[in-house]
């Protein structure tokens, strides 16, 4: 009995073992969608000079039940939509080049002594600002005041808004995304 015992165990334990990985893991519970939109709200990705591009950033919880997330450092809300201009070659840059021209808002060092935020079940969080600093456009969760700064109209050129962004939740692995998008002013 006793060497059975020996020859079972070791077999059980290799099978339970290797029961518990799953070589399929289940979609995150939550789609993070950012997209950039014209003055009539439509996405595009090309803009007529002097009209306002809207930066709409959505948190989307696809459960049937809530889902915690925390707003901490690694949300990076300070470099959210940043915006580069892409320099064609010129004589004085030959090879071009990227400039940074900054976020449409103003960061401000904002304190919440919340310990989580709860995305209600098939709800979203959204985030939305105006380059031209529209506070009619403009939608922050939990009503947070967006600050502008006096922002004027891109000019016409090729640029791309680019960030990071890393979310944390309670039950679930972290968020992290890279988004891009590049898009036009004519």
């Amino acid at each position: 009995m006793r060497q059975f015992a020996f020859t079972i165990m070791p077999l059980l334990i290799l099978i339970l073992a290797f029961s518990c990985f799953d070589k399929e893991s289940p979609n995150h519970p939550v789609e993070v969608r950012f997209q950039l939109l014209n003055d009539t709200g439509e996405p595009s990705t090309s803009f007529i000079e002097g009209e306002d591009i809207l930066f709409d950033y959505r948190i989307i919880n696809r459960l049937d039940e809530s889902v915690t997330w925390y707003f901490d450092s690694h949300f990076n809300y300070r470099q959210m939509f940043t915006v580069y201009r892409i320099i064609p070659p010129s004589s004085e840059m030959p090879n071009g080049g990227i400039v940074e021209i900054g976020t449409p808002h103003t960061p401000k060092y904002m304190r919440d002594s919340r310990w989580g935020r709860h995305l209600p079940a098939k709800g979203e969080m959204v985030i939305r600002m105006s380059w031209k600093g529209d506070n009619e456009k403009t939608y922050m969760f939990d009503n947070w005041q967006i600050f502008y700064h006096e922002r004027d109209a891109l000019t016409p050129g090729k640029y791309f808004v680019e960030f990071e962004q890393e979310i944390t939740f309670a039950l679930y692995e972290a968020f992290h995304g890279k988004f891009r998008i590049d898009f036009e002013v004519k």
